[in-house]
């Protein structure tokens, strides 16, 4: 696979982990949190997949990701303090 194609898999997986992250937050708000839950274990994974990812393309390529996947844990560790 392609350096490129991974960069395009992996700023997918930004995509849907925040998406995830406020699909969380609604759930969590309109009452239902067991699926508020399923979609912040859901964004974990997609963090662990960025993570692989990352370590399969360059550092030149993969710098730029670094500060979204950390914003993105910080998001999700928000939310999770907020189930708490």
């Amino acid at each position: 696979m392609t350096d490129q194609v991974l960069i395009q898999f992996i700023e997918a997986d930004v995509d849907i982990g925040f998406g995830l992250v406020d699909e969380a937050k609604a759930y969590r708000l309109s009452g239902r949190p067991e699926f508020g839950s399923r979609a912040l274990l859901d964004a974990t994974e997609i963090v662990a997949d960025i993570e692989r990812r990352l370590q399969q393309i360059g550092d030149s390529e993969s710098a730029p990701f670094l500060h979204l996947v950390a914003e993105l844990r910080k998001e999700i560790a928000a939310v999770e303090r907020e189930e708490s």
